[in-house]
């Protein structure tokens, strides 16, 4: 689990309120993909197609290790593609503190970012839940702006996103009354 002495530039009264990630269905719904995906060649010899075309009834020697090299290829990056989404989802992590909000995301298999934003500085919090299986498993993403044109933080497919923009809307009017001196 995530401990608060990680967090970078810790404050002394500093507290995690919650610990995001994306929501479990994102990630069934990844594994039902791929599983698909390496059931795919099994289904297709079972329906009689072939892979190869093969020229005589008999297939060569050289035919049958070629099928079964690119099988074995197939497999080999269908699970490597498999590891890196999953990496993606488990590393995609989102904490939200009493003073700020941190972002830590992962961008290709050696690339990580780390953004925080302070509380007083967000002006919107906005919730979005597209599409059926968001809104009947209850995920969706909340977006969180500052003043800038761009936003800033996007929690992507996070479990109930109505009760986090929520929370964060109640932490940030906390946040302001408690250190009025802060938004200079």
């Amino acid at each position: 689990m995530f401990k608060l002495d990680h967090l970078p530039h810790k404050q002394r009264d500093e507290e995690v309120i919650f610990l995001l990630r994306r929501d479990h269905i994102i990630l069934f719904r990844m594994l039902a993909w791929y599983v698909f995906l390496l059931l795919l060649p099994l289904i297709l010899k079972y329906w009689g197609l072939d892979l190869l075309p093969l020229n005589s009834s008999e297939p060569s020697e050289v035919t049958g290790v070629t099928l079964t090299l690119l099988t074995f290829g197939y497999y080999l990056f269908t699970l490597l593609f498999f590891y890196r989404s999953w990496l993606d989802y488990y590393l995609d992590a989102w904490v939200v503190t009493n003073h700020r909000i941190l972002s830590i995301e992962l961008d290709g298999l050696f690339n990580r970012t780390v953004s925080e934003l302070k509380l007083f500085r967000i002006q919107d919090v906005t919730t979005e839940q597209v599409g059926l299986m968001a809104h009947f498993f209850h995920y969706g993403n909340v977006h969180v702006q500052t003043a800038a044109a761009k936003q800033r933080f996007i929690f992507e497919e996070v479990s109930e996103p109505e009760k986090v923009a929520q929370r964060i809307v109640q932490l940030i009017e906390w946040n302001r009354k408690a250190y009025p001196d802060e938004r200079s």
